[in-house]
């Protein structure tokens, strides 16, 4: 279903089409069976893998502090997954589309060998000053954090409406924390060719972390900083600009507030993590490894 103005054609049509805005950005995000999830983790529901797959992609549109827009979704479904529960999957993707005011405005389904779900969303903007990416961090930059990271909720949301109150309030770089902050903010680093300096101890945790770092066998700030698909969003800002942008984050998060963690200093592109002062080498989820 249509949830704005832009989309003149959507599903049912061979192609969507859409107004657009100035500028237009598109990410593609894939999930698939063995990779991100298997099918007897008594946990997930193929409702929720099709949420998941969803969020995915609209994550990295709030790093770029874009509105959302339109998606499309193709789908490969294995013989041991049925019909239904291949709707299943859509629907999933449906309850997060509307509540995010996302319109999936089309996609396609084939015969796959595992299960799989291909995402490409599109956001908009009406100028490239108001978004942002991941090599504007400069030295003496403070990094924060919203939520709480190494939960790995079932149904994330994103930080659509957080993003773009964040890059409009004067943020340097962003970047959704999909593969743990210990990963994620090496591509800040390397994007911006600084060193990004991170006080483990400072992380946010909840109960959610708690139960994940019991099933790692780790400490809480080790699952926090390395678990993955939390979905949260790790902003650079200059200090000068902190209170104005923590103030404008608090507007649209419903009172809560960042997480200061870290800084960025010059040197070598690297990430320094530290507990209490004391080095420590972690890393997220590597995609290629």
């Amino acid at each position: 279903m249509p949830r704005g103005e832009r989309v003149v054609r959507s599903i049912g049509d061979d192609a969507a089409v859409v107004k657009a805005l100035k500028l237009c950005v598109t990410t593609v995000d894939m999930v698939v069976e063995g990779v991100h999830f298997t099918l007897d983790d008594p946990d997930l529901s193929f409702q929720d893998i099709g949420w998941r797959a969803l969020a995915g992609a609209l994550s990295d549109i709030a790093a770029m502090g874009a509105q959302t827009g339109e998606a499309y979704m193709a789908l490969g479904v294995p013989s041991h997954v049925s019909e239904e529960q291949a709707l299943e999957v859509m629907l999933g993707a449906e309850q997060l589309a509307e509540r995010t005011g996302t319109t999936i405005a089309g996609g396609d389904v084939v015969s796959a060998p595992v299960l799989l779900a291909s995402v490409t969303v599109v956001g908009w903007a009406e100028r490239d000053q108001r978004l942002l990416g991941r090599e504007g961090a400069r030295p003496g930059d403070q990094v924060a954090v919203t939520g709480s990271l190494g939960g790995r909720p079932l149904r994330p949301l994103p930080r659509l409406k957080e993003g773009r109150a964040l890059a409009q309030a004067g943020g340097h770089a962003m970047i959704d924390l999909s593969d743990g902050i210990a990963t994620d903010a090496f591509h800040i680093a390397r994007a911006s060719g600084v060193t990004v300096e991170l006080e483990l101890e400072r992380l946010p945790t909840n109960e959610a972390t708690e139960r994940t770092a019991a099933r790692m066998g780790v400490p809480d700030w080790n699952a926090a900083a390395t678990a993955g698909e939390d979905y949260e969003l790790c902003v650079c800002v200059p200090s000068k600009r902190m209170d104005r942008v923590s103030h404008a984050y608090k507007r649209v998060a419903g009172g809560a507030d960042l997480t200061w963690i870290g800084r960025i200093v010059e040197g070598p592109a690297e990430v320094v993590l530290r507990h209490n002062g004391a080095r420590q080498a972690l890393r997220g989820f590597e995609h290629l490894a």
